[in-house]
């Protein structure tokens, strides 16, 4: 029997030849580190054809990753010693990571069809993406997805008639010019899909009390956002009647209507057919069609293996096979599963994403088809397709391996989890806090907006938890846990944390906290997520009083009070001039509306666990003292950090005001001995 030739430089891009498989327990991947002189030399020898195609395929697409560089030997780049990273991947295209000192350019190759990787199959199959996007495509594209999710995700459920919004756009037959503001009968039953988009800065079609029977009577298409058209023409498309639009289906003016219509958020999203995500769009005027904005270049290149690579006829290559390679996408799949820590670096390519109000609406919504500047991307409860096939079937909680980090996968999962009866009450309220987190990171046109934006999922978080009061964003079930959040700053040493004076939430809510641009700070629970949370025995949550201003009881808060009792210590902020960096800001100080010798009490709330670098570590506790000296700051529990709030007076009773967090590491000694007291916090 005749032995098969393996390449000793790339195994043949064979996962199953390749040695050291490199994490052993990903069965289906591997990387592979290759000098690209070995390559060169391999494809030279002749006796390698997968070594050829890389070659030839790199070797074109060299112009593109120098970026017009001059020098006096242009192969200097990529003939040298260059490093290639080869990731083999079962089922997926081939990408090579071409890693100069100054940069790194990523090459996909792929085929097109089943017949043609039988020569080499791991260039997989993937997708052509167009540079400009037609509504033929889209439409084709979409309904492959739909029909693929009715029929094989259970988890995501037969798209069926449902119960209609108060309001929808009705959006006619394809050939009329007209559509129409659609006002609901009790009980109507249709289906209809929704938008998810930017208003941007300009002023967009809205109906308001004025032009409510307008809006009835009919809209011409030319009246419409670019958006708006868009919408209309891939609803008619795809055979759907009707379409939510928040901007035209709620009266603008009408702040009952709005309170009342933001309440109904999670089922009109729940309810939907598919949802709509502008993604790339900014504003009305940029629309779901047209050219691709990306990072990359979107030309593929076929090279077609027996013409303009030569091979040796043999019965496995009998004919011509067309592969085919581009420079990668990758700048979707970014947006798509990386967490979202930095909102404001994905605005030119997917603004929608940074905005607050879509947090909700992607996670309600049970399938969303995503407009992004680089390819289009689809979005259900069972995972994640991408237009290049990259992502295609991808399941939420998959093994992540070579690709990117998957926080959007445990935010769909925990989302699915919270509507299950399987799941804890300290399981859901753990995932709410993680929802906060990241939707604290999302920016808002009207601050005033931080719950209104979330009520709809908290609607849903309240059903899971029946017994638990909802409290300007907190969970009564959760304190005082649900207290101590802190302020993350995206950019180190420059904005404080800003409360208004009238956020529409108390002072202890982390909805107090606006973000009045893209560098400011923002609210998490990151501490008490790693750290853990002890509560203290003498803290006591003794009462709350919740009187809700508006018609959504998740929305804006009225009067919101709590009473809690626990330790409380006298404390006075000193700041020396080593405190102080280069731009004025105290370091480890967070918060504003705090000057230097204010005094303030801390209210200690509960204990966490050290470890060796938190007795390392500098902590905002340097800039307080206490009143009262202790004669020794050592005690039994000197191993147990504590979270205390940082309140301050606000008239002669017992009426305070959140101010911060108070991470300190020798908490144990300095509330051993502090007096019992109970403070109403506002």
């Amino acid at each position: 029997m005749e032995s098969i030739f393996v390449c000793p430089v790339c195994f043949n891009l064979d996962l199953d030849r390749c040695p050291e498989r490199s994490p052993p327990c990903l069965l289906d991947e591997h990387r592979l580190n290759v000098p690209f002189s070995e390559l060169k030399r391999s494809a030279e020898r002749g006796d390698c054809l997968a070594c050829k195609i890389l070659c030839v395929g790199l070797e074109d697409m060299q112009e593109s990753w120098d970026d017009g560089a001059e020098s006096e030997n242009e192969d200097q780049m990529l003939l040298g010693e260059t490093c290639l990273h080869i990731d083999l991947r079962r089922g997926h295209s081939l990408r090579v990571i071409v890693d100069n000192v100054d940069s790194e350019t990523t090459i996909e190759f792929y085929t097109l069809s089943k017949d043609d990787c039988g020569l080499i199959p791991a260039f997989g199959i993937a997708r052509p993406v167009s540079s400009q996007l037609e509504i033929g495509e889209c439409l084709a594209l979409a309904n492959e997805w739909v029909k693929e999710c009715s029929e094989k995700h259970h988890s995501c459920g037969q798209p069926t008639e449902s119960s209609l919004p108060t309001r929808v756009v009705d959006v006619g037959q394809i050939d009329t010019d007209i559509v129409y503001l659609h006002e609901t009968q009790d009980s109507e039953r249709g289906r209809y899909m929704t938008l998810s988009h930017c208003w941007g800065k300009e002023q967009i079609i809205t109906t308001t009390t004025g032009t409510l029977q307008e809006r009835k009577a009919g809209v011409k298409l030319s009246q419409l956002s670019k958006t708006f058209r868009h919408a209309v023409q891939i609803t008619r498309g795809l055979g759907i009647r009707y379409l939510w639009i928040d901007s035209l289906c709620i009266i603008q003016d009408d702040r009952l209507d709005w309170e009342v219509e933001s309440a109904k958020m999670a089922q009109v999203y729940m309810s939907s057919q598919l949802n709509l995500a502008a993604t790339h769009s900014s504003s009305g005027k940029e629309g779901c069609f047209g050219e691709r904005r990306s990072l990359d270049t979107l030309n593929q290149t076929e090279l077609n293996v027996g013409e303009d690579v030569a091979i040796e006829p043999s019965d496995e290559t009998e004919g011509n096979y067309r592969i085919f390679y581009r420079h990668a996408l990758h700048v979707a799949h970014d947006h798509f599963t990386r967490a979202m820590d930095y909102a404001h670096t994905i605005d030119d390519l997917s603004p929608l994403l940074s905005r607050a109000w879509v947090f909700q609406e992607r996670l309600l919504s049970p399938r969303t088809l995503h407009f992004h500047a680089e390819e289009l991307i689809w979005e259900c409860a069972s995972g994640i397709s991408c237009e290049c096939s990259r992502l295609q079937n991808h399941k939420w909680g998959d093994p992540d391996g070579l690709l990117e980090q998957r926080k959007a996968d445990q935010l769909k999962m925990m989302y699915s989890s919270v509507t299950s009866p399987e799941t804890t009450d300290p399981q859901v309220l753990d995932t709410w806090l993680e929802f906060v987190t990241e939707y604290c990171k999302l920016k808002l046109t009207k601050q005033i907006d931080r719950l209104p934006a979330l009520s709809g999922l908290a609607s849903r978080v309240a059903k899971r938890l029946p017994s638990s009061e909802y409290l300007a964003g907190l969970w009564s079930q959760d304190l005082p846990r649900a207290l101590c959040w802190q302020i993350q700053r995206p950019y180190e040493n420059r904005h404080l944390g800003f409360r208004d004076a009238h956020p529409g939430a108390p002072s202890w809510s982390w909805a107090s906290i606006w973000n009045h641009n893209q560098e400011a700070p923002y609210a998490t629970y990151g501490l008490v997520q790693t750290r853990g949370f002890v509560a203290d025995s003498r803290c006591r949550v003794q009462s709350f009083h919740n009187s809700p201003s508006t018609a959504n009881p998740f929305g804006i808060c009225g009067t919101v009070r709590l009473s809690i009792q626990a330790p409380l210590i006298e404390a006075t902020l000193l700041v020396t001039e080593e405190d102080v960096n280069e731009e004025g800001n105290v370091r480890n100080l967070r918060i504003t509306n705090i000057s230097n010798g204010d005094a303030v009490s801390c209210l200690l709330l509960a204990r966490f666990k050290l470890s060796d670098r938190d007795w390392m570590g500098q902590y905002p506790s340097q800039h307080l003292t206490r009143k009262e000296k202790l004669e020794s700051e050592e005690s039994s529990s000197q191993l147990l950090g504590a979270y205390a709030l940082v309140i301050q007076k606000v008239d002669d009773g017992s009426t305070y005001r959140r101010l911060g967090l108070l991470v300190h590491r020798k908490g144990g000694a300095w509330w051993e001995d502090a007096p019992i007291a109970l403070v109403t916090l506002i």
